[in-house]
């Protein structure tokens, strides 16, 4: 084992992917080409599906933790994976549709919405942008489509996104009635936007299990580990690593547990984070 490298673990929505922006900042993007640079590895580890991550496949990274920890690369192999059965992705469906809320299922192939959570990816990955055709571009590029163009049937899913415009009670209402071992996480919650994003996942498998298993990979220890993130389905993460961080336009509940909070998104967040911790060398912007 060498102890000298550090392997670091970045969320993306929110930490690397900034919505506002429709893009990752390139502060972000210099962190991340320093580090690797100076021989330290780094994952995506992300809520998001292997389709939802295809633009980020060429990326300068050494592998992904998919699905809040359901599927694993390290080195260019799968290490590890654990689809949702098909019989739980349709009862979650009917259990999501008697909310009134909208779905994505998240799968190896794309992210396939009913219409209500393809009109909220849409705008979700819009940039700002208002033109349609556009909208629909951007989110044909992060692998996501209307559900008739797949499904459970024909493709294995990882996790299942619930999407609404306030988090109680539809939300609320929608966790109780999830059964075991299906469990409801608050990822994003705009107010002002009337926005919100609820994670169903399998509660034996979280992004902890996609930073143990790399560790593992590499024989590599804790205290090696930096995680970033910036909502709920983080605190895993940032708990499994030596030194969790939480992004400044993070929610209270992962900047209470974090050991650092670094700027917001948009402020250089993740190349102050990098500064702070020696993973690179320059100064804070």
């Amino acid at each position: 084992m060498n102890k000298t490298v550090k392997y670091i673990f970045l969320d993306v929505d929110g930490t690397l992917f900034s919505p506002k922006l429709g893009d990752i900042p390139e502060s972000a993007k210099e962190a991340l080409a320093l580090a690797r640079a100076a021989g330290h590895k780094i994952f995506l580890c992300t809520g998001r599906s292997l389709a939802e991550v295809s633009r980020y496949l060429n990326a300068d990274v050494d592998g992904f933790i998919l699905g809040a920890g359901s599927m694993i690369y390290a080195d260019g192999k799968r290490i590890y994976d654990d689809p949702i059965p098909s019989r739980d992705v349709t009862r979650i469906k009917k259990t999501i549709r008697r909310h009134n809320l909208g779905y994505c299922l998240e799968g190896a192939a794309g992210g396939y919405c009913d219409e209500k959570g393809y009109e909220a990816l849409l705008w979700y990955f819009s940039g700002g942008v208002e033109d349609r055709q556009t909208r629909i571009e951007k989110c044909m590029e992060n692998g996501t489509y209307p559900e008739k163009f797949g499904s459970e049937e024909n493709d294995s899913i990882y996790k299942i996104c619930a999407f609404g415009p306030e988090w109680e009670p539809d939300y609320e209402t929608l966790s109780k009635d999830l059964e075991s071992p299906y469990v409801l996480t608050k990822v994003h919650e705009d107010t002002e936007e009337h926005f919100c994003i609820g994670e169903i996942t399998n509660s034996r498998i979280d992004k902890a299990t996609g930073v143990n298993k790399v560790l593992e990979h590499y024989n590599a220890e804790a205290f090696q580990a930096y995680g970033f993130g910036d909502s709920a389905n983080d605190i895993p993460m940032l708990k499994a690593c030596g030194h969790g961080i939480a992004m400044g336009n993070g929610a209270a509940v992962i900047k209470e547990i974090a050991d650092y909070v670094t700027t917001d998104i948009l402020e250089h967040g993740l190349w102050n984070g990098f500064v702070h911790y020696g993973l690179i060398e320059g100064e804070r912007r």
